[in-house]
């Protein structure tokens, strides 16, 4: 009781000063946003999940934890969950890794420097659905670009998007050109806190160049490698645009994601309540990797500093 009188007290005086009231007036904006956005969504998705909701204009009627019973025995989708973290294990590593290996070569650069990360972070900016579009054509099974290639030295033609094996991969692919330009900009902006200094004491002892990018550079680029892991992990978890524009969550349901049966569930079977019992399961799921992943990068990073 004491300390909320105490805090009380605070607020009060801290509003009375000139200083910090304008400050916690510049705050409103933001948490206003935060509860009409993020918590009243979150708020309301979690109660829809307790109801079966037929349609949008019929009535709510209590279902309990029924969704959530029924969604996980659902063969599609455990599959669908499979797929989703597949997805992450194929676009995370193989993209952070081409990201930084990308951002020591621009680093290097004198000339142009401005000019090829420019050209780096053009697919960045490009929407999901236009280079679905464009990968759509490049992996069509006789004309597009990939399988001309493979003609022209010999080898079969692909069903890129078609083949149970194939389908996933090929959108990861998309996935990892297209956001490399972003994942490039923030480690250029780790690489650039590096003190040049210990570049030269390592030319001084005669380090060579793969000696100092792993007792250097990876080191105190380690805080946006983080950055760049768990934001991407976050994302990919929720794919669904990329799945939306090239397969369609097929062939069958190899390309089918936790997001994607989502949008099944509410905008095809018209189950609202069963779609809201997938948005909190994956929720969760982002949840508990976000905070894993949190605590294994922090004891990493206490290691190495």
């Amino acid at each position: 009781m004491q300390s909320r009188t105490s805090l009380g007290k605070r607020f009060l005086h801290d509003i009375s000063h000139p200083i910090l009231r304008w400050g916690y007036i510049f705050v409103i904006p933001g948490i206003l946003s935060y509860l009409l956005f993020t918590f009243y969504p979150t708020f309301r998705c979690l109660v829809q999940s307790l109801h079966l909701i037929r349609g949008a204009n019929n009535p709510w009627v209590f279902n309990g934890i029924n969704n959530y019973l029924d969604i996980f025995q659902d063969k599609i989708f455990w599959g669908s969950l499979k797929n989703t973290f597949y997805y992450v294990v194929l676009t995370i590593p193989i993209g952070t890794v081409l990201a930084l290996v990308l951002a020591v070569v621009l680093n290097t650069i004198v000339k142009a420097r401005g000019f090829f990360r420019a050209l780096y972070f053009i697919p960045s900016v490009a929407g999901v659905i236009a280079v679905g579009i464009v990968f759509n054509w490049m992996y069509e099974p006789y004309l597009g670009v990939l399988n001309l290639l493979l003609s022209k030295v010999g080898l079969p033609r692909l069903n890129w998007l078609r083949d149970l094996k194939l389908a996933l991969p090929s959108i990861a692919v998309m996935n990892i050109w297209q956001t490399l330009g972003y994942n490039v900009v923030i480690f250029l902006a780790g690489l650039l806190a590096i003190p040049a200094e210990l570049y030269e004491a390592a030319d001084i002892d005669g380090s060579r160049p793969v000696r100092k990018l792993w007792s250097i550079t990876v080191p105190l680029v380690a805080p946006s490698m983080w950055f760049v892991i768990i934001n991407n992990t976050i994302r990919n978890l929720q794919v669904f645009s990329e799945i939306f524009v090239t397969t369609g969550g097929g062939p069958g349901h190899a390309t089918t994601t936790v997001g994607f049966r989502v949008y099944q569930y509410a905008f095809l079977f018209l189950s609202f309540g069963k779609a809201s019992a997938n948005v909190m399961v994956l929720l969760i799921i982002i949840l508990v990797v976000t905070l894993l992943q949190l605590r294994f990068f922090e004891r990493r990073t206490q290691v190495e500093f």
